[in-house]
């Protein structure tokens, strides 16, 4: 089955979030603190938290991916809470719901910190998720490549972990070009030879 590619733009994730945003305010839930979901939810989280008027913003770093073809099984808090949260209105945020995993257990972990009550939104839904976020700007089945995730694509790419062929088909499929995927991938591979270079 061909893989389907979208690529929201800069001005994507405005509009998404800017729907978040909406949802929120038309049904007045009181949200006085957001929590990303690094690191894909750091930028709606920062943009939404704007637009409510919100200065309280925390981080939470829960790690699933390994590449675009594999995930690995248990989820690796990479960044813990640090934010007190306690008796208060919190609003999760990530880019996607992809399996929901990294949601469902970033709501386990933010409940240990004891919020009044917890709320989640992303950007994106997907049909497989186990967890349906309360907030959400839309759904779809494609694989998402997020603007602050190009160069991990390339990254994979100039690792031998993705081939040409799928490169192609995400130029054709979205925004990105071929060239573009290839110069990021260029400056992947300088920064890593730079970075063995200083560890040597």
């Amino acid at each position: 089955m061909k893989k389907k590619f979208i690529a929201p733009s800069w001005d994507d994730i405005e509009r998404l979030s800017y729907k978040i945003a909406e949802q929120i305010i038309d049904k007045g839930i009181e949200v006085d603190t957001v929590i990303a979901i690094l690191r894909g939810g750091w930028i709606p989280a920062r943009i939404i938290a704007d637009l409510l008027g919100i200065e309280r913003i925390g981080v939470l770093g829960i790690k699933f991916y390994k590449s675009i073809e594999t995930r690995k099984e248990q989820p690796i808090i990479i960044y813990p809470l640090i934010l007190d949260i306690t008796n208060k209105n919190v609003l999760l945020v990530d880019d996607v719901a992809d399996t929901g995993k990294s949601l469902s257990i970033a709501m386990e972990m933010t409940r240990l910190y004891g919020p009044r009550n917890i709320y989640t939104a992303t950007l994106y839904v997907k049909p497989t998720t186990i967890l349906t976020p309360d907030f959400y700007a839309e759904i779809t089945d494609a694989w998402i490549i997020f603007p602050w995730e190009k160069a991990e694509l390339a990254r994979e790419y100039s690792n031998g972990k993705i081939d040409e062929s799928l490169l192609i088909e995400v130029s054709k499929q979205t925004n990105i070009s071929l060239e573009q995927i290839k110069r990021i991938a260029s400056l992947v591979s300088r920064r890593s030879k730079q970075n063995s270079q200083l560890h040597q």
